[in-house]
């Protein structure tokens, strides 16, 4: 039984962002035949579903060839919407309340407009302003960026729709998606290296909206080796992206400058060389700068 955030196209599969689960279990995927049977029988209508008790009551798994999941089949109504996705909020928030390590929440999620009515996107918007734990997240749709700033300890959040970049070959063969969206993930990671690690992933955009009239279906993988999966596919995107964020010169750049045929040179110009002094580890430990933070949550 495969499903996660992928579209079957040829976009989803070899443009975007994305991630595919693979369940080799018969008690999954009969647990999915019969969300397919019944939206079938009835004829598809949204109304229907929601007061079935597969919309109302988490299909529950966890042996030996899987961890313990949680799955949830939309659509729900909007009490049912609210408290799933408020049970996320609850383990976000769960990471700035720990005591004796450093919490973390990780994520890629596709968008994060719609304001109040959406908690987990407001929840995720602000996590980056909040310094009791350590936040690395990427969106489709974001103005805010903040990566490292010396001498802050705030979390890091990056758009993945960087414009007008002007990068040095080779990089600058990059194809831009256009229109469509790059970052296509919807996932959070809480707590990948702590006691209780969690995932939160599937094909639900993680909106109350959604939630209610989409037929969509939401895992919680409470796995440590998953939930660590998920964390590197976050770090990796927040720090391509923000390499392509650092690199945009606004609505009026036009191509790519051009680079010294020296190798060296070309790195000198640009300034992307390897410090020569010792000042650059100042800050990684410096316990009022995220880059300390950093050291403690991967070193520990």
């Amino acid at each position: 039984m495969l499903t996660g955030s992928t579209n079957f196209s040829v976009t989803g599969l070899y443009v975007n962002s994305n991630h595919v689960l693979v369940f080799d279990d018969r008690a999954v995927a009969k647990a999915y035949a019969s969300v397919f049977q019944q939206v079938w029988n009835q004829d598809v209508k949204a109304a229907k579903f929601a007061k079935s008790n597969l919309a109302n009551n988490p299909a529950a798994f966890g042996n030996r060839s899987v961890p313990k999941t949680e799955i949830t089949f939309s659509p729900h109504d909007e009490a049912t919407a609210t408290s799933i996705l408020t049970g996320l909020t609850d383990r976000v928030a769960k990471e700035r309340r720990i005591s004796g390590r450093l919490g973390s929440v990780l994520f890629a999620v596709m968008e994060l407009d719609g304001g109040e009515k959406n908690p987990v996107y407001a929840a995720l918007r602000a996590l980056h302003r909040q310094q009791p734990v350590f936040s690395y997240g990427i969106s489709d749709a974001t103005d805010g960026i903040a990566l490292y700033p010396v001498g802050k300890a705030n979390g890091v959040l990056v758009t993945g729709k960087p414009s007008n970049t002007q990068l040095p070959p080779p990089f600058s063969q990059v194809p831009s998606v256009g229109s469509g969206h790059q970052v296509h993930h919807k996932f959070v990671v809480c707590g990948f290296n702590g006691p209780d690690p969690v995932v939160y992933c599937g094909s639900s955009n993680l909106a109350l909206k959604g939630e209610q009239v989409n037929g969509d279906n939401l895992l919680a993988i409470h796995d440590e080796e998953v939930a660590t999966a998920f964390a590197i596919e976050a770090l990796a995107l927040v720090d391509h992206f923000n390499f392509l964020d650092g690199v945009a010169k606004g609505p009026k750049a036009k191509g790519s400058k051009k680079v010294s045929a020296i190798k060296e040179q070309a790195a000198a110009s640009a300034g992307w060389f390897l410090s020569t002094n010792d000042k650059w580890v100042a800050k990684y430990f410096d316990p009022s700068d995220l880059h300390s933070r950093d050291r403690e949550l991967f070193a520990g």
